[in-house]
């Protein structure tokens, strides 16, 4: 583990309390381009949302209809109705992307799949990349309204489903993570710079109440416009 990231790992509640979350629970309000250019204006605007922190299994609530379940995993997505009986399902769903372009419009299959894949991974960072397989490397800081940022360049492996193998992390004198980039693949977009802000403590672990993601340019800075998608956390419920 590079110094920087035990840094950040510390910051954010350290691995002892992490390792003993079983869920986490969480309210969520998205909205933002990428859903309205994808057909899912509305999808996440209100759901809530639980997260095994140790395996990529992420369910959204509600789902289509109330009541429903949006269920995402790594190799299957599905949606289960009130009953728990399954109503659309898909397995190994990355590949349900193949022939896309930006402006294919997503089933709910799509919409979970690129749903679940960002908040495991929003949610498990920093302390996943203490798992076997991530590498991770110190990379030149950056300078951001007049704040230095260290960076933290990160590979992950492939039996994780997230945006993308290659992602760098931006940290603040805190340790807190500022900024996180990436390209989120299903999309068939541009790359993103994604900021974290709020960030509170709640019960040990530290996470970010509000989120934005922006176009980033060929320079590394961010465009002011369109917000691609926007994230309001209410509240984290560790169990």
């Amino acid at each position: 583990m590079t110094d920087l990231l035990n840094e950040v790992i510390t910051a954010h509640g350290g691995l002892p309390r992490w390792k003993e979350i079983r869920n986490v629970h969480t309210h969520l309000a998205s909205t933002g381009a990428v859903w309205e250019l994808k057909g899912q204006t509305g999808l996440f605007a209100s759901v809530d949302v639980d997260v095994d922190p140790h395996a990529q299994h992420v369910a959204a609530t509600p789902f289509v209809h109330d009541g429903w379940r949006g269920i995402f995993e790594r190799d299957r997505v599905r949606v289960e109705n009130q009953a728990g009986e399954v109503e659309e399902s898909r397995t190994e769903p990355r590949s349900a992307f193949d022939t896309h372009d930006l402006f294919t419009q997503w089933d709910h299959l799509h919409a979970i799949y690129f749903g679940g894949t960002a908040l495991w991974t929003y949610i498990t960072l920093p302390f996943v990349l203490a798992e076997p397989g991530f590498h991770t490397e110190e990379i030149e800081p950056w300078d951001e309204k007049g704040e230095t940022w260290r960076r933290l360049q990160v590979t992950f492996p492939d039996n994780i489903a997230t945006h993308s193998t290659e992602q760098v992390l931006y940290v603040d004198d805190a340790g807190l993570i500022r900024r996180h980039d990436y390209l989120a693949e299903v999309t068939k977009g541009g790359p993103g710079a994604h900021y974290l802000h709020d960030h509170k403590d709640f019960d040990g672990i530290v996470f970010p109440t509000r989120r934005q993601v922006y176009p980033r340019q060929p320079d590394n800075e961010s465009a002011a416009e369109p917000l691609l998608i926007n994230m309001v956390f209410d509240d984290y419920t560790l169990s």
